[in-house]
């Protein structure tokens, strides 16, 4: 009987476990394309599309923002946000970079910073973790006075599928300068 017992809880906790696992696995990953972003990426299903401004210490900024979920707690952004030419004669690119990040750790930690290119634009790539263990995953390229931010978001552990995401995103429609 104890060994039935133990069989039950066991074979139990094996399908708890393996549910997330069986979610993630049903995710049709599906490829989406602004023409307005000028960018194409793969997302887990369809992205939900927010427009608007936000409030900097330079002035309301333009930004839309996709946004798909995995059915696991994991969470995938694309946000592209158009600086006026005011602005960019105001900051260096790597001024601006800075200021962005300043901005994302500002109730995390910066657990990571390193360059990264594309071609020929350049950025850099973040690991930020939030106050509550949230892993933040941050792409930022700046072309030209637009900025893209793509970010990959989920509690512990990794997601294998952040590097899928980041690894699609193309730019369309522009030069990569």
């Amino acid at each position: 009987m104890t060994r039935t017992l133990i069989g039950t809880l066991l074979t139990g906790a094996a399908l708890v476990l393996a549910g997330p696992l069986h979610a993630q696995s049903k995710v049709v990953w599906q490829n989406f394309q602004s023409a307005e972003g000028r960018f194409k990426i793969a997302f887990p299903g369809e992205p939900v599309t927010k427009s608007g401004k936000y409030r900097t210490a330079t002035g309301d900024i333009p930004s839309t923002q996709y946004t798909a979920g995995d059915g696991a707690e994991a969470t995938y952004d694309v946000r592209y946000s158009d600086y006026p030419a005011s602005v960019m004669a105001k900051l260096t690119p790597a001024k601006l970079l800075d200021a962005v990040r300043d901005g994302l750790v500002a109730k995390g930690k910066l657990a990571s910073e390193k360059p990264f290119g594309m071609g020929k634009v350049a950025g850099r790539e973040q690991e930020i973790v939030g106050e509550d263990g949230t892993h933040y995953r941050v792409r930022l390229l700046l072309v030209e006075s637009r900025l893209y931010q793509l970010t990959a978001m989920a509690k512990p552990p990794a997601r294998a599928d952040a590097e899928r995401f980041f690894g699609s995103f193309q730019l369309t429609g522009m030069a990569q300068r």
